[in-house]
C-alpha cells in the first residue's frame, strides 16, 4: 500500500519536480557564469576579500528564495488536486490509517526536495571549488543552509494550507507559516545559525505536525 501511494504521489509531482530540477540547473549554470565574471572583473583577491572582510554573499541572491519557491510548487502540485478534485476523501478510505497515509505523502515530498537540494548543493560546491578555497566554500554553505532548510517547512506549510477545509482558518495558518519561515531569513554572520539550528528543527517539526490538525478537521466534515 505504501508503494502504491508513493507511485500515486510521484505521478502528481514528476512534472513539477522536473521543472524544479531545471530551475536549479539554470541557477547553477548562472552561478558559474556569475562567478567567472567576478573573477575576471574584480580579480581573485578582491572577490575573496569581499567574503572574508565584508561577509558578502558571492553567489546570485536568487538562491535566497529558490528552495522555498520549489518547496511550495511541489506541495501545490501534490495537494491541490487532492482538494479540488476531491481525491483526499477517497484516499483516506484506503485500507490504511489516515495519519499513516498523510505521513507517506509528506515524506514523499520531503524526499524529493532533499534529493534535489543535496544534488544541487553538491554540484555547486564541486564547481565553485575551482574558484574558492575550502574555508570560503564552508562560509557560503553556512550562509545558504537556512534558505535550503526553509524549503522543507515551506512545503509542509503549503500542504497545511491546501488540506485545511475552511478559508477562514487558512488566514491564521498563513500567519503562523510566515512568522515561522522568517526564522530562516534572519541576517546573520556565516556560522551564526549553528546555535540556531535547534530552533529551525523546531520550525520543521511544527510544520510537519500542522497538516495533521487540518486533516483531522477535514475528516470531521468541517466546512
Amino acid at each position: 500500500m505504501t508503494r502504491a501511494i508513493c507511485y500515486k504521489e510521484w505521478i502528481k509531482t514528476r512534472r513539477v519536480f522536473l521543472l524544479s530540477a531545471l530551475l536549479f540547473a539554470g541557477y547553477i549554470i548562472y552561478a558559474f557564469i556569475h562567478t567567472g565574471h567576478l573573477f575576471r572583473v574584480e580579480g581573485a583577491v578582491a572577490t575573496w576579500a569581499g567574503m572574508i572582510l565584508k561577509q558578502t554573499f558571492l553567489l546570485p541572491t536568487m538562491l535566497r528564495w529558490l528552495p522555498l519557491v520549489v518547496g511550495i510548487l511541489v506541495s501545490l502540485a501534490q495537494f491541490v488536486p487532492e482538494m479540488t478534485e476531491k481525491r483526499l476523501k477517497l484516499t483516506l478510505h484506503l485500507p490504511m490509517p489516515g495519519h499513516r497515509i498523510l505521513i507517506v505523502m509528506l515524506l514523499h515530498g520531503i524526499a524529493l526536495l532533499l534529493a534535489l537540494y543535496l544534488l544541487s548543493a553538491l554540484l555547486l560546491a564541486r564547481g565553485l571549488a575551482c574558484y574558492y578555497p575550502r574555508e570560503i566554500l564552508a562560509a557560503l554553505a553556512w550562509q545558504a543552509l537556512p534558505w535550503f532548510i526553509a524549503g522543507i517547512p515551506g512545503y509542509l506549510f503549503t500542504a497545511w494550507a491546501c488540506i485545511e477545509p475552511t478559508w477562514k482558518q487558512r488566514v491564521p495558518n498563513a500567519l503562523v507559516a510566515v512568522v515561522s519561515l522568517s526564522a530562516c531569513y534572519l541576517d546573520a554572520q556565516p556560522g551564526s545559525y549553528l546555535a540556531f539550528l535547534p530552533c529551525l528543527a523546531l520550525v520543521v517539526l511544527i510544520a510537519f505536525l500542522a497538516p495533521f490538525y487540518s486533516i483531522a478537521r477535514f475528516k470531521e466534515g468541517i466546512q
